[in-house]
């Protein structure tokens, strides 16, 4: 056999690197791993029957380059279970190409190591990208004078992986194996020119686009109703407005006590000096005093608190129950009665001013309940109205003439200082008003603006935009908000700039992609199928806890 290789790859220095090799093979023949690792300490995995030794795991580890990889990111990716399932694929791909005939000798693992310095990892398909891939890997065995060392190689197989020649020849063999089934399995994934031609579509065509964003809950916020308007209202939606009473049922019957609760909040940072806490603490006292006044509580919260959340509310939190906020509000307003405005509070957030709208316990009357709910829809439907129309004006605006900026002023009230004028400040925006955004570049396939709905109609109807053309017809719903926007910039994918250089990059990334979601999908299938069989045993004392 030796002969037979050395013919084969006709060199006297291979020859002799075989040979040493192989006696070493013959003396640790049936010997454990070299340094006492492996069996002698129990099997890391079995596949079908043939275990893989810790031995073997833990030279796998270092073949891969764990004992250098950061140990958080290492956790993070499952390094060591990556590495262990590698092993188990591994055998698995091997058994497969056992039975479609394919044989690798010890003698033809060395000597392919010595002849090209390489020696091959397997990585579990699930492995991430930071990890690794499976296949060759390049090792220097290479002297000082830059010559293959058959002392380095043997180093490195016994004092660098702990392992005997043996083992060492008999993991290569099966990563050889598998890695022929891992090309047969690949061998005829193929792209077609139109799947090409799409990618570098997507890869060079973007559009960019600004746009005003007309939120409901922006207009929902301002819809009051008169008293007149809301009965008429609930005799309107009366189907509606019951059917959203058995969906919620719940928050009204069996209630433990809650108390609703309004609050003016002037913040104070936990690192905020002497001086900022003493300016706040002025500040709130001033707005308690006017409150006990008389003054409009929602009015002062809606003009000076600084909880953005329920600011725009009047200070409104709603019904909460015990527990729900810090525990200096929560025991303030607990231990309020309705209509009373409690002292100065004091939480992480800052100074508190609270006021009590309502207390309920049990089960809240069902006129109360239906009227609650009624409040909720009319202020959805209203704001959902008042947007579509607010949209519509704008973009009439701009079909005018008038600019986003202008427009958005417009929409939301804004009066700007005159260019010059000094010492003027920049007016207050709502978050959920309408102002000037601009998007990304994106492409046919991705989201033009996130949020929770789809964003593919807006996608489409953008790329009809022209330089000619720039604005869309109509506003556009895309869930509870509305849109209005207009081209900034538009690239699209020319046949001249596609050469075949670019053919042939895109062509590439497309089958390699491919080729892995061929051999992940087969793999998976190998595993599961072992798995169903009972034929995969692992340690899962090894695993990524």
């Amino acid at each position: 056999m030796l002969e037979q290789i050395v013919q084969k790859f006709r060199g006297l220095v291979l020859f002799g690197v075989v040979f040493m090799l192989s006696a070493v093979f013959v003396l640790q023949f049936g010997q454990p791993d070299w340094l006492g690792g492996g069996e002698a300490k129990g099997a890391a995995a079995e596949v079908y029957g043939q275990p893989i030794s810790r031995g073997e795991f833990k030279a796998a580890f270092l073949m891969a380059g764990g004992e250098n990889f950061p140990a958080d990111l290492a956790k993070q990716n499952k390094f060591e279970d990556m590495i262990l399932y590698g092993l188990i694929e591994r055998d698995l791909l091997a058994r497969e190409a056992e039975k479609l005939g394919h044989v690798v000798s010890e003698d033809e693992v060395l000597a392919k190591v010595a002849q090209d310095s390489v020696i091959h990892l397997s990585m579990s398909v699930e492995a991430g990208p930071y990890l690794p891939p499976s296949g060759p890997q390049r090792v220097d065995f290479s002297d000082s004078d830059g010559k293959f060392s058959k002392d380095n190689l043997k180093n490195f197989i016994q004092y660098r992986l702990s392992r005997s020649i043996k083992d060492f020849a008999t993991s290569q063999a099966q990563e050889m194996l598998a890695q022929r089934m891992r090309e047969a399995v690949v061998a005829n994934v193929a792209v077609g020119p139109g799947e090409v031609w799409d990618a570098y579509v997507r890869e060079k065509e973007s559009v960019k686009l600004k746009y005003l964003r007309f939120s409901k809950t922006h207009y929902s916020q301002k819809a009051e109703a008169t008293e007149a308007e809301m009965a008429q209202f609930i005799i309107d939606h009366k189907d509606a407005i019951d059917e959203e009473y058995e969906k919620q049922k719940h928050r009204y019957t069996g209630l433990e006590k809650q108390v609703r609760a309004r609050h003016i909040l002037i913040k104070v940072a936990s690192s905020a000096s002497e001086e900022d806490k003493q300016a706040a603490r002025a500040k709130i006292d001033g707005l308690l005093a006017r409150a006990r006044g008389g003054a409009d509580f929602a009015k002062l919260a809606l003009e000076h608190s600084e909880d953005p959340g329920s600011a725009k509310k009047g200070g409104d939190l709603g019904f909460n129950p015990k527990g729900r906020m810090v525990k200096p509000f929560d025991e303030a307003q607990f231990a309020l009665g309705v209509g009373e405005i409690s002292d100065v509070v004091e939480s992480s957030f800052g100074f508190h001013v609270i006021k009590v709208e309502g207390i309920r316990e049990g089960d809240v009357p069902l006129d109360e309940a239906k009227g609650e709910l009624a409040n909720t829809l009319y202020r959805d439907i209203i704001g959902r109205e008042r947007a579509q129309a607010a949209a519509a004006v704008a973009l009439a605006r701009l079909k005018e003439g008038a600019s986003l900026e202008e427009v958005a002023d417009e929409a939301s009230g804004i009066t700007r200082p005159a260019e010059g004028e000094e010492g003027a400040e920049p007016p207050k925006v709502d978050p959920l008003a309408p102002t000037v955004r601009e998007t990304r570049p994106f492409g046919r396939t991705d989201s033009a603006i996130p949020g929770a709905f789809d964003s593919s109609p807006l996608v489409k109807a953008a790329y009809e935009l022209t330089e000619e053309s720039p604005l869309g017809a109509e506003p556009m719903q895309l869930g509870d908000d509305f849109f209005i926007y207009q081209l900034v910039d538009k690239t699209l994918a020319e046949r001249d700039s596609f050469t075949d250089e670019e053919r042939a990059r895109i062509s590439g990334g497309l089958t390699g992609r491919r080729q892995r979601e061929v051999l992940t999908a087969y793999v998976r299938d190998l595993l599961q199928e072992a798995k169903d069989n009972n034929a995969v045993f692992v340690d899962q004392s090894l695993l990524t806890q």
